[in-house]
């Protein structure tokens, strides 16, 4: 079944031991993935995707269960939750289930300090994930269109809706953090830096950010949903990174809490924001020539896999002058 889903992209595969290559065939509910296979990868896609009561449907829905999810009477959810997708709850900074007033609250629950050690924090030069995530990096944006962004619009001028910025990363690289919604759903700053201007909100809808739409050449994912785009400087305004934070399918909000304010100042493994119940997407922009990204990360992307990866976990470094440890 595994192989003829993967054949027919009605699934895919993630990496996750780093050193090994090992790769774990993604589970997720068999409703979703079929619904997922019926609305982007099958015969009729090009018409129902872009339909829009579809579109209409997926951001009515989106909003539904943000507010379901946040009423008290959702707490009933949190053990079924748990086992299904066997949370380890000793990481929680907050163990005791009891406590949650709801699902959401649950849902974006914090950990423990010691739960995710940053690489090397005090080194300025050295990157790190910015979440729990499933992650691509690609050295060249157009090399992320080529294996895995497909979308026909997907552009950084659409993506981020500001030619000056978009002119300023042509040419540069990029990381994509896929959070699944067991997934510890905060995102965090991969570098040291400065919050260089407040975060922007650019509306839109709530498709999934599953491989099966970000693959489909005819579903713009990163282009057409509702994303919050942070600019962060580091070491000088000259050099600097972009951090887009985007929602999907059932994300009932963003909510930002380190990224939003101008002159805010960033550690890294800072928290920037976190997502309301369900999948979401964090991208990572850099400048041409600003970063080397590890190399087991790069060639499994090129591969077309993800690698499950945790937030401070080490994914690359500046490939600039370097910059002095703090």
């Amino acid at each position: 079944i595994q192989k003829l889903s993967s054949e027919y992209h009605f699934g895919n595969y993630v990496i996750t031991d780093r050193e090994t290559g090992t790769r774990v065939w993604e589970d997720m509910p068999i409703y979703a993935r079929i619904g997922m296979h019926l609305l982007f990868a099958g015969m009729f896609d090009r018409k129902v995707a872009k339909a829009h009561k579809i579109q209409h449907l997926f951001s009515v829905e989106s909003v539904n269960q943000g507010r379901n999810f946040d009423a008290p009477e959702s707490v009933a959810q949190i053990q079924h939750f748990i086992k299904t997708y066997k949370l380890d709850l000793s990481e929680l900074l907050e163990p005791d289930v009891s406590k949650y007033t709801s699902f959401n609250q649950f849902f974006y629950r914090k950990l423990r300090p010691d739960a995710r050690p940053i690489h090397q924090k005090a080194n300025p030069n050295i990157i790190v994930s910015s979440a729990d995530c499933r992650l691509c990096v690609f050295e060249s944006i157009h090399a992320a269109t080529k294996v895995w962004v497909k979308g026909k619009s997907f552009s950084l001028q659409n993506l981020l809706r500001n030619p000056v910025l978009a002119s300023q990363f042509e040419g540069g690289s990029i990381a994509l953090f896929r959070l699944a919604p067991q997934d510890y759903h905060r995102f965090h700053s991969p570098v040291k830096g400065i919050v260089l201007e407040e975060a922007v909100k650019i509306g839109g809808g709530y498709a999934t950010v599953n491989p099966m739409a970000v693959n489909n050449e005819d579903v713009d994912v990163f282009t057409e949903n509702v994303r919050k785009v942070t600019v962060i400087g580091m070491d000088s305004v000259v050099e600097k990174c972009v951090f887009v934070s985007i929602g999907a399918l059932l994300v009932g909000s963003i909510e930002l809490t380190g990224a939003k304010s101008a002159g805010t100042r960033l550690e890294k493994g800072d928290e920037l924001g976190y997502f309301a119940y369900g999948g979401s997407t964090c991208i990572l922009l850099f400048q041409p020539g600003s970063v080397r990204f590890d190399e087991d990360l790069v060639a499994t992307s090129l591969k077309g896999l993800e690698t499950l990866v945790k937030m401070g976990e080490r994914i690359g470094e500046r490939a600039g002058p370097a910059a002095p440890p703090s």
